[in-house]
C-alpha cells in the first residue's frame, strides 16, 4: 500500500494553520466520499434516518496502533442504537454498525503537549489516513458484509479543543450545519440515502459515540479538569443528557503488561465508581478488544527508540512502513 495520502503536500498544513489561528473550529482533512457523514448507500428498509450515529475515535495517534484499529472496528453497544429501527425489524450486521466513523486529532489535548521526538501533526494525519484504509478493509471483511464501499463512511478531522465536553459541543454544531447543508442540497433521494420529504426538509441529528482508551476515561472523570467535582458533574450531565449533547462513551479496557495487575484493578475500580451514574444510565460502557488491550502508542515509541523490532507487531503494516520511511521515534527518550 502507498504510504502517502491522496491529498496535496500542503493540504493538511493549511488546514492545521486555520485551526491554530482560530479561523475555524473543525476542519475535515479527508472524507471517504463527499457526502460524509451521510450514508453513501441506501439504508436498511426499516430504518428511518432521523439520527446519524457517528463513532469518534479521538486520540493523539502518536502513532496509531493496532489497539486504535481494534477500537475503531468495535461494534456499538446496542443501547446506542435506540433511534432508527422501527418495529421488530431484523437488521443486518451493517445496520447494527455505526453510520459513520470519525478519526479526530486535537491540536490541544489536555496533558498531551507536543514534545521533542513526537511525530508532527501532519505526520500523524498521514498515519491516520493509513489507519482509515485498514479500517475500511477490515470492516468489510466482517461476517455478512459484502461491499467495502458500504462501510467506507470515514472521515479524518482536526479540532482545537482540549476537553471532551468542549469537543462535543463544537463537533455537534459543525456536524449539524454540515448535515443540514447536505440535506438542503439534495433535491431528490440519491446515493446519500436521504428520505424523500415533502414540505419541510427532514434533517437527521448527529449522535456522537466517543471511542476512548481507559486512560482517557480516567481524565474524563477527573475533577481537576473542571475546577471542582460539582462543576465536573454538571458538565458531564450535560454532555451525556439526551436534552444536552446526547453523547455516549465506549471505553476499551487497558491491560498493560508493564503495570502490576493489582494497580490496574485498583484504578479501574475507582474509575468505575466515579462513572457509576453514567454507566447505570447506559451512557458509559467498557468493552474488551482482546490482546490489543496491551498495546499503547508509548510502547511503540519506546521500542522503536530501543531498536526493539517487536514494535512492528503493535502497528499495522502501512503504519510501520511509514514510521521507517520517515525515521520516526528513533530519538524517543521515554
Amino acid at each position: 500500500m502507498n504510504a502517502k495520502p491522496l491529498w496535496p503536500p500542503s493540504h493538511a498544513l493549511k488546514l492545521l494553520q486555520k485551526i491554530q489561528r482560530h479561523e475555524s473550529a473543525v476542519e475535515l482533512v479527508y472524507m471517504s466520499h463527499e457526502h460524509w457523514p451521510c450514508p453513501p448507500l441506501p439504508i436498511h428498509p426499516h430504518r428511518k434516518l432521523d439520527t446519524i450515529r457517528i463513532s469518534v475515535l479521538d486520540s493523539s495517534f502518536n502513532p496509531p496502533t493496532c489497539a486504535h484499529l481494534a477500537l475503531a472496528n468495535s461494534r456499538p453497544p446496542r443501547y446506542t442504537m435506540k433511534s432508527g429501527l422501527t418495529g421488530s425489524a431484523l437488521a443486518s450486521a451493517a445496520e447494527l454498525d455505526y453510520d459513520a466513523r470519525l478519526l479526530l486529532l486535537s491540536v490541544r489535548n489536555a496533558d498531551k503537549a507536543l514534545k521533542s521526538g513526537d511525530a508532527t501533526y501532519e505526520q500523524r494525519l498521514e498515519m491516520m489516513y493509513l489507519l482509515s484504509k485498514d479500517l475500511s478493509a477490515s470492516v468489510s471483511q466482517l461476517p455478512e458484509d459484502k461491499s467495502e464501499s458500504a462501510h467506507a463512511n470515514i472521515a479524518i478531522a482536526i479540532i482545537d479543543e482540549p476537553t471532551f465536553v468542549g469537543k462535543a459541543a463544537v463537533l455537534r454544531q459543525f456536524l449539524r450545519a454540515r448535515i443540514s447543508g447536505l440535506c438542503r442540497a439534495a433535491t431528490a433521494p440519491d446515493r446519500m440515502a436521504m428520505p424523500p420529504t415533502s414540505g419541510d426538509i427532514s434533517i437527521p441529528n448527529p449522535r456522537l459515540i466517543f471511542l476512548i482508551g481507559f486512560d482517557t476515561l480516567v481524565r474524563l472523570l477527573s475533577p481537576r479538569y473542571y475546577g471542582s467535582e460539582a462543576a465536573m458533574m454538571d458538565a458531564l450531565r450535560l454532555f451525556f443528557s439526551p436534552m444536552g449533547d446526547d453523547c455516549y462513551v465506549v471505553c476499551a479496557r487497558r491491560n498493560l503488561a508493564e503495570v502490576e495487575q493489582a494497580v490496574q484493578e485498583e484504578v479501574e475500580a475507582k474509575t468505575i465508581s466515579a462513572a457509576k451514574e453514567f454507566m447505570e444510565s447506559e451512557r458509559v460502557t467498557l468493552i474488551g478488544i482482546g490482546a490489543d488491550e496491551q498495546i499503547s502508542s508509548s510502547q511503540v515509541r519506546t521500542k522503536v527508540a530501543l531498536k526493539d523490532e517487536t514494535w512492528r507487531r503493535l502497528v499495522t503494516s502501512p503504519v510501520a512502513s511509514y514510521i521507517i520511511q520517515n525515521n520516526l521515534y528513533v530519538s524517543e527518550s521515554t
